[in-house]
């Protein structure tokens, strides 16, 4: 039987290694596959989710309870990804912004692929624009906080989204076109 959040919550804040463990792989499932989307590989997915969840435990004093658990441990979880991303310099030689066309997907482009296919072809991305990319559209980022949290412009952060899809739309061009020649 599962013990209930709120009680896990109580247990953390008394620093009891049961409950952080029972918290730790509750919340692992989920938000294992956010810190994939950003690590790339199991390894360091595992290592931002760790990162996490030991900051997680070390502030578990000021989660108030009001909110969700989940959400704030997402905002957590995210964070690190952030933090992960940075530690590897990906925006060091990032190009800053240069206004273009808009470059549209169709709407039903994504029904001829999989998730997991999808995942990879974004993960081939130079890192920051993956990165950009990765928090406006799997977590909800706008332009202006991708901005402030990787410290780039508003207009740098609509750049990299729109170099994403212009690459994402030519790389799935060519496979659609190589699976129909096939």
């Amino acid at each position: 039987m599962e013990t209930p959040l709120h009680i896990l919550v109580q247990g953390c804040k008394r620093q009891d290694i049961q409950s952080q463990q029972q918290l730790y792989k509750h919340f692992y499932p989920e938000m294992i596959k956010t810190c994939f989307r950003y690590g790339g590989d199991a390894d360091s997915a595992g290592s931002i989710y760790n990162n996490a969840m030991l900051r997680v435990f070390q502030h578990i004093h000021s989660y108030s309870e009001e909110g969700k658990l989940g959400g704030w441990i997402k905002a957590i979880v995210v964070n690190c990804c952030i933090d992960f991303c940075r530690k590897k310099n990906i925006f060091k030689n990032s190009t800053p912004y240069i206004a273009e066309d808009e470059v549209v997907i169709e709407p039903d482009a994504f029904d001829r692929v999989g998730y997991k296919e999808v995942l990879q072809v974004i993960n081939e991305l130079p890192g920051a624009t993956a990165t950009v990319f990765k928090l406006f559209v799997f977590d909800g980022f706008t332009h202006k906080q991708v901005g402030e949290q990787l410290n780039i412009s508003e207009g740098t952060s609509k750049w990299h989204v729109s170099e994403a899809k212009k690459l994402l739309k030519k790389k799935f061009e060519k496979q659609w076109v190589m699976k129909k020649a096939i």
